[in-house]
């Protein structure tokens, strides 16, 4: 392994411009695996870091650019033990903010997408292209194999996955591995490259928040190949509550921020966009 990076929240910061859209992809808070609740430490770092965040928006927009300002809140459907959904639990922080917030500046509730009308969402909005890998739930047969080889699900049982070491067996059982997850989260932003233009042109000289809960599991690989260009041995971790920023610009660009730096995407060639959520 020569290259190492730990994701952390110094890009889940405002860094949207006037007719730009940007899309914070955050892990989730950590949680109880006995019980799926989120761990009451991890809650206050994501009511700082949204609180921090509302802070710096509202201190550097005037009144006119906050009044034309948007946010839309995406989530993943895992749930854990109880069915509690910590992915939505803590994109749920940001949401009650956001909202508190408006409505002390008396900004139309409509702004938060969530709770327009016109958008037909109900809450959170959920999206399966930020779930947690498959195997968990595909009945493939590939978890059960991959425990089999680790005596469990350990570090040694994450690295093989990562790194795709059984990828023969894998594809035999027709399971999903980093490539593909890397598929479906390209999949996730070119869906919103479009609602951006779309959303654009509707609104002029708007602002767009689209701010995604998710999992280690999309967020490392991602890095990795889109944003980094590093190997699957290559390590990256991301901090509970950490996550990078996309900025699609007025020309539909996208640049990423990894713990505040800038830096170019690269989707590979071999992965093709589909046309819906």
């Amino acid at each position: 392994m020569n290259n190492r990076v730990t994701i952390n929240s110094r890009s889940v910061v405002p860094l949207v411009g006037l007719n730009q859209t940007q899309i914070i992809l955050q892990r989730h808070c950590n949680y109880d695996r006995n019980n799926g609740v989120l761990v009451a430490e991890s809650e206050q770092i994501q009511s700082q870091i949204s609180d921090s965040f509302l802070t710096s928006l509202v201190q550097n927009l005037t009144a006119e650019e906050l009044n034309n300002t948007y946010f839309l809140f995406v989530a993943s459907p895992t749930t854990s033990k109880g069915n509690f959904n910590r992915c939505i639990e803590t994109t749920n922080i940001p949401f009650f903010q956001v909202r508190s917030v408006f409505n002390d500046l008396n900004i139309s509730e409509s702004h938060i997408m969530n709770l327009n009308a016109d958008s037909h969402y109900d809450g959170i909005h959920k999206s399966k292209d930020l779930a947690e890998p498959m195997m968990f739930t595909d009945n493939s047969g590939y978890l059960e194999f991959l425990k089999q080889q680790n005596e469990g699900i350990n570090l040694n049982f994450w690295i093989d996955f990562e790194e795709d070491k059984y990828k023969e067996k894998r594809q035999e059982l027709g399971a999903e591995g980093p490539d593909e997850i890397v598929g479906r989260g390209i999949h996730f932003i070119g869906v919103l490259q479009r609602y951006s233009q779309l959303f654009h042109k509707k609104h002029e000289n708007s602002r767009l928040i689209i701010w995604c809960g998710t999992h280690y599991d999309l967020l490392s690989p991602l890095a990795k190949q889109t944003i980094l260009g590093y190997d699957k041995e290559d390590v990256v971790a991301v901090d509970y509550c950490g996550g990078i920023s996309l900025l699609i610009d007025e020309n539909n660009d996208i640049v990423a921020n990894l713990n505040g730096e800038y830096v170019p995407i690269y989707f590979p060639d071999s992965v093709q966009r589909r046309r819906h959520f």
